[in-house]
């Protein structure tokens, strides 16, 4: 066995490990670079089912351990760099940096190539493994190994499968909608070319709908010719893109199309001898290299086509809606205005058309159509997101978003969402106020922090989200409020001055009461002390006093009240942490009687176990929240308790950025 080393930085070799559908679509070019004939993309799963390793197989030349100790020795050349070179079969070559390897680690942290290959042309076959972690992407080992295949190709076989190529293969549409659309040229230009991704062959032909080749005319002083195809799509959701192309379809890089065309399912390839690879980032209108000024007219020739294609697709589309009597508008515009409005929503039905036409069932076309007229009448500003996500339903969806509404209103659905939104969107937030190094400075000493709690009471359990204060219980809490010692406040009470007028930044006390059923109450009591303040037995001893003299308040002392008091800090002394552990009791409750109990709990539970409610709906939403989002989300909701000062590191770093 041999090991080599690859002579680059850890940062560099990781940062050529890509996504999953990258690391996927290199393993292919790999392929057909080798004359591959066949590429075979599989999973193997577990006695549970999970995906354990991810298999790309092929028919091509393969490597003998000499080639293979040059090529994985090195990285930023190959011997596909010089011009003009095409593979052993006359195929023009995809990768020349020698780096579309480090893309299959993205599908697993452990990857084995077995390749096979005639070690002189015609002569006997041998077999080589080079093998590979993630954890050392300078170092490889490389063996021979008795040959069990009676043909060469190469075995790519990635193992310890990330989460996120796990979930890529398990919902394969969009890998499969890739590769599609990348080796759409090749498939159709070499029929000696064939992938079979998940036992299903890739067959572009299937699904595309229109084949557009377009001769660019190119401005003085650029030369050779270039060429722009656009292949329009039978699919939904199509992830637009401009391929960069050498002559003959080899892709060497790809960016956003820079066309806005509304309803179209299109990507579009421009093949022209300059682009090179690691061509420079070509930024949006820039004409000053010749490449920035190819693609301006790739651009330009693309617009023009989607424009006269849209004109087209429109009145056809609006025609038939009408023949079938789906079309919320039934008759011709009478007057400028009417006709301005019909022409507005047609650009909007038309985003939405091919998800509509999915529909076999004229009710649910007209449902659809009728929602959308709705939204643009009533609300248009707010349509462009709902029409984003609506355009992307399959008709299975439609279907269920019927039956919904059968039940709920629209406006409803919505708030649902907002709501949940906006809950993670301030745990995210809240995060940051108490954990974040940089907001920590401003907030931890901030009275402005609690105020806010006392209109978030759901962070506690979701029996408390629907509490207000309640006036009987603020003034018991208030009466004891000594026996919790100096500087405490309720939520709802006045600033606490020190002598000197500066805020004398007290703990704080929240209390909330719930009607469980008839004449049935429980009440929440929590203390939040100063997040810089590790809890101790002292704090633990005040609480039960204060929790004592409550519940035998007069007002309070009833058979028909039970109480939870909660001491919440950031850390716990190790002699409180002891008390939390008490068995039988559950984890965290310090004291239980019959009428009460005591309950010491942390930020980062609080935070986690709200988390952990949200889960499921957030992520049926797909909703993500980040820091930034949470800051954001803080400062538009509570401007009034938080100073800016609380956001100015957030804002410096949003500026570095």
């Amino acid at each position: 066995m041999v090991r080599i080393q690859v002579s680059a930085g850890k940062s560099l070799l990781e940062s050529y490990v890509k996504t999953p559908p990258v690391g996927v679509c290199e393993l292919v070019w790999n392929a057909f670079d080798e004359d591959a004939k066949v590429v075979e993309v599989t999973v193997e799963r577990g006695p549970i089912g999970g995906i354990e390793t991810i298999r790309v197989v092929d028919n091509g030349n393969g490597m003998t351990k000499e080639r293979a100790e040059l090529a994985f020795s090195h990285v930023g050349d190959s011997w596909k760099m010089a011009p003009g070179t095409t593979s052993e079969g006359g195929r023009p070559v995809h990768g020349k940096l020698g780096r579309g390897r480090y893309s299959a680690f993205s599908l697993g942290s452990s990857v084995q190539w077995t390749s096979t290959s005639h070690a002189i042309e015609g002569g006997e076959l041998t077999t080589v493994t080079v093998r590979g972690t993630s954890s050392d992407l300078g170092s490889f080992d490389i063996d021979e190994v008795p040959t069990i295949r009676d043909s060469t190709g190469t075995i790519v076989e990635a193992s310890n499968v990330p989460g996120e190529a796990a979930t890529a293969f398990e919902e394969p549409a969009a890998l499969q909608q890739r590769l599609l659309t990348e080796f759409a040229l090749h498939l159709e230009r070499h029929p000696d070319f064939r992938i079979d991704f998940l036992g299903m062959q890739i067959d572009p032909a299937s699904v595309i709908t229109g084949r557009t080749p377009i001769e660019l005319a190119l401005p003085e002083g650029v030369a050779g010719s270039a060429r722009l195809t656009i292949i329009e799509w039978d699919l939904t959701g199509v992830e637009r893109r401009l391929y960069l192309c050498k002559p003959g379809g080899a892709i060497v890089d790809e960016m956003p199309p820079g066309v806005q065309a509304v309803g179209a399912e299109f990507t579009a390839y421009v093949e022209w001898d300059g682009f090179e690879h690691d061509q420079q980032l070509i930024l949006e209108g820039e004409t000053q290299t010749t490449s920035g000024q190819v693609v301006h007219a790739a651009r330009s020739a693309l617009r023009a086509h989607l424009a006269e294609s849209t004109r087209r697709r429109e009145a056809e589309t609006v025609r038939r809606w009408r023949a079938e009597g789906v079309y919320p508008y039934k008759t011709d515009p009478k007057t400028g205005v009417e006709r301005a409005t019909q022409d507005a929503f047609k650009v909007v039905a038309m985003a939405a058309s091919r998800t509509v036409d999915e529909s076999k069932s004229l009710s649910s076309k007209a449902l659809a159509l009728g929602l959308l007229k709705e939204t643009f009448e009533s609300d248009p500003e707010a349509l462009l997101p709902i029409l984003r996500q609506f355009s992307q339903l399959p008709v299975a969806r439609i279907e269920e978003l019927k039956q919904i509404l059968d039940r709920t209103t629209l406006a409803q659905l919505i708030a649902l969402g907002k709501e949940v939104g906006t809950r993670a969107d301030f745990i995210s937030g809240l995060n940051a106020l108490i954990f974040d190094r940089k907001t920590k400075k401003r907030m931890l000493e901030r009275r402005q922090l609690h105020r806010i709690l006392a209109h978030e009471t759901w962070i506690f359990g979701e029996e408390w989200s629907i509490t207000g204060d309640d006036e009987r219980l603020t003034e018991v809490l208030k009466k004891y409020l000594t026996k919790l010692g100096a500087d405490v406040e309720l939520a709802s009470g006045a600033p606490v001055l020190r002598e000197d007028g500066s805020d004398a930044i007290p703990d704080l006390v929240l209390g909330r009461q719930l009607e469980t059923r008839a004449n049935q109450f429980e009440h929440l009591v929590v203390e939040l002390k100063r997040p810089s303040h590790r809890l101790t037995d002292e704090d633990v001893m005040q609480i039960r006093s204060y929790a004592s003299a409550i519940t035998n308040d007069e007002r309070f002392d009833q058979p028909n009240s039970h109480w939870e008091f909660w001491l919440i800090g950031n850390e716990v002394s190790d002699t409180v942490a002891e008390q939390r552990e008490q068995s039988p009791l559950p984890f965290g409750v310090v004291q239980q009687s019959k009428r009460y109990k005591i309950v010491v709990r942390t930020w980062a539970e609080i935070i986690g176990d709200a988390e952990h409610r949200l889960k499921f709906v957030q992520k049926s939403l797909q909703y993500e929240s980040s820091r930034d989002d949470g800051l954001a989300s803080m400062r538009e909701r509570y401007a009034e308790y938080l100073p800016e000062a609380a956001f100015e590191d957030a804002d410096t770093d949003a500026a570095a950025s």
